[in-house]
């Protein structure tokens, strides 16, 4: 009786004991414990959202997402040894991984405990049918597909899997691939797919939208078992944007540059294409380009420092990231200056009395003994003297100041990622009063961007306005309504007066290409009106110039009563056939301007009966000079 009462006490202690215990470890650690028992029949995937298109000015699709297999494993279902190399060696060659290198991350995922890893990324349609194929036949439980999001540039030309033709790779930029044979991550995450070059980094988080999630009931080896409404937060796609960029304008502008570059057999070359009066950028080309499908080799990530950073400078977009000393282009600048200033009148003739003239602190040479040239002529004939005296009439805080008031020394806010200020020298520490005033009006001690140069240049086509290039024109939301309108052009500031920015264009420039350095420019429909530049190339970080190296510009625009477009070409270190601007550089804008002008539909300004010199004064000398062959094609 006594040894049952003791033990019925011990049983009542023991029951009370653990009660007290389990209230104190339901008070104390449940909510703890509760969330443990959720992490672990539960998981969260991510959903991801739709990465929006970019479209060109016309609606002309220039990027897209599609979905694309990736293989992935998981490791927690991998055989022993002998079972891991038999996958290796059946999966490696059907998706173009080496067997061995598969086994040593197989084996290696095995021993981490991760139940996710990648293998290949985004295989193609050929590898997909004999990966499936291989694990139905060979029983492997542990691989499998997911459909992921991938970017597509519909406007490419592809053979082989590769581009032959990619429509504007440096302004459309690229997204984040990341193609080693197996990823760190532990989970499979979209996060990778965003912009690294051009648009699509420039406004990334516009086309990457915001993801979702879903929370799932899983079982003991992290299979999905149902998806509660509760848990669920949908994913919101990216917007589509519109540019002013016109893919067709952008395929002439490339096939012309890429000729001339290749002919000539120059280093690259670049080619902008504007609509002066709005200040919309319709086409921006450089040659070589890159494959925007394949920017970076496989094993980009196992190169070393300098050759990924030889990979990526394959990717820059030197229309606004290269910087260059513009030489006789940037002429048009000062004589204006001069013009709007008082200092001088486009009938004004001026001693040239070349081809030297001392200046005192410097000497500057023409390429031709000219004796007395008008400012029309000091511009088509390209004068170095007869901008020496203008720029020593003006001094250097007229020529600062308007320069900058240019652009010039500043970023356009065009948008995109790298745009490069370009050099203005700090005024007035590093300006040299015997020195700059003949320097910096032939287009040296400066240093300017494509787009600058562009930029600055329409405002001789517009009335003396100062715009600000634009190349996204417009912003829709996933349901197709209007988020942003980019569309109205962006006046910065009035550079000249209207009489001076028309009179300018209509007499001196069209001059140019009449009679001066220009003539490779002319069209039979419309007057052409432009600027030659053949300026050496700077060493970089200063310390003279490149010997026989050359950068050969042209600028010009068409039609001269009221421009639709501006053309720049540069083309860096032509070797063969000439390196003078007007030889290398204006053929390209002419053929850029004749099809783009027949393209937009742009009337004829010109007709077979219109006299050479019915457009400006003094063009039938202009006429007579030309026939006479009075020009040496220098700038």
């Amino acid at each position: 009786m006594r040894a049952g009462t003791v033990l019925c006490a011990l049983v009542a202690a023991l029951l009370i004991g653990g009660g007290a215990r389990l209230v104190y470890i339901n008070r104390a650690e449940g909510a703890a414990l509760r969330a443990r028992a959720e992490r672990q029949q539960t998981a969260r995937r991510v959903i991801p959202a739709w990465r929006g298109d970019i479209l060109d000015t016309r609606g002309r699709l220039l990027a897209t997402t599609l979905r694309r297999p990736s293989v992935f494993v998981d490791p927690g279902l991998l055989a022993d040894e002998s079972g891991i190399r038999f996958a290796a060696y059946q999966l490696g060659p059907v998706l173009g991984l080496r067997p061995a290198d598969l086994e040593a991350e197989l084996l290696r995922r095995k021993a981490s405990g991760t139940r996710f890893a990648w293998i290949k990324r985004r295989i193609s349609d050929d590898e997909l049918s004999a990966f499936l194929r291989t694990i139905e036949v060979t029983r492997q439980r542990a691989f499998d597909v997911q459909y992921e999001p991938v970017r597509v540039y519909p406007q490419t030309r592809e053979e082989g899997g590769r581009s032959v033709e990619a429509i504007a790779p440096h302004v459309l930029g690229f997204c984040g691939v990341d193609q080693r044979p197996i990823r760190d991550d532990s989970e499979a995450t979209f996060d990778d797919l965003h912009g690294r070059a051009g648009v699509e980094e420039a406004w990334d988080s516009l086309l990457a939208g915001r993801p979702g999630e879903q929370t799932v009931v899983v079982d003991v080896v992290r299979r999905p078992l149902r998806a509660p409404e509760e848990g669920y937060i949908p994913a919101e796609d990216g917007a589509t944007l519109v540019l002013t960029l016109d893919a067709y304008i952008q395929h002439l502008a490339q096939r012309a540059l890429g000729k001339a570059v290749e002919k000539h057999k120059a280093e690259w070359g670049i080619a902008v294409v504007m609509d002066p009066q709005s200040g919309e950028v319709l086409a921006m080309a450089v040659h070589p380009a890159f494959d925007p499908l394949n920017p970076a080799p496989p094993n980009f990530h196992d190169l070393s420092d300098a050759q990924k950073q030889k990979v990526m400078e394959q990717w820059r977009n030197r229309t606004i990231t290269d910087s260059y000393e513009p030489g006789s282009i940037f002429k048009p600048f000062t004589a204006s200056l001069a013009l709007e200033e008082g200092v001088t009148r486009l009938d004004e003739v001026f001693a040239i009395n070349g081809p030297v003239r001392d200046f005192g602190a410097r000497t500057i040479h023409d390429t031709h003994a000219y004796g007395a040239l008008t400012l029309r002529e000091v511009i088509s004939k390209s004068s170095n003297i007869g901008m020496g005296i203008l720029g020593g009439r003006l001094g250097i805080e007229r020529l600062n100041r308007y320069v900058r008031s240019f652009g010039f020394g500043d970023v356009t806010g065009l948008g995109l990622p790298g745009e490069h200020t370009g050099m203005v020298l700090d005024f007035p520490r590093r300006w040299n009063p015997s020195f700059s005033p003949q320097s910096v009006p032939i287009g040296q001690e400066i240093a300017v961007t494509p787009i600058q140069l562009v930029t600055a240049f329409s405002v001789f086509c517009n009335g003396g306005i100062l715009y600000r290039p634009r190349i996204l024109r417009g912003v829709f939301n996933a349901d197709g309504s209007v988020r942003a309108d980019y569309s109205r052009p962006i006046a910065v500031r009035r550079v000249l007066s209207e009489t001076t920015a028309e009179r300018f264009r209509r007499e001196a420039l069209v001059e140019t290409v009449v009679s001066g350095t220009g003539k490779s420019a002319a069209l039979k429909e419309y007057q052409v009106f432009g600027k030659t530049g053949t300026a050496q190339i700077a060493h970089l970080g200063g310390g003279g110039y490149q010997g026989g190296k050359y950068m050969a510009s042209f600028i010009g625009g068409a039609p001269s009563d009221r421009p639709r477009l501006v053309v720049l070409v540069s083309i860096a270190k032509p070797s063969v056939g000439g390196y003078y601007g007007g030889v290398v550089a204006a053929p390209v804008v002419k053929e850029i301007l004749a099809e783009t002008l027949a393209y937009m539909r742009v009337p004829p300004e010109l007709s077979d009966d219109t006299e050479a010199g019915g457009l400006t004064p003094g063009r039938r000398r202009a006429a007579v000079a030309k026939e006479a062959g009075n020009d040496d094609g220098g700038d």
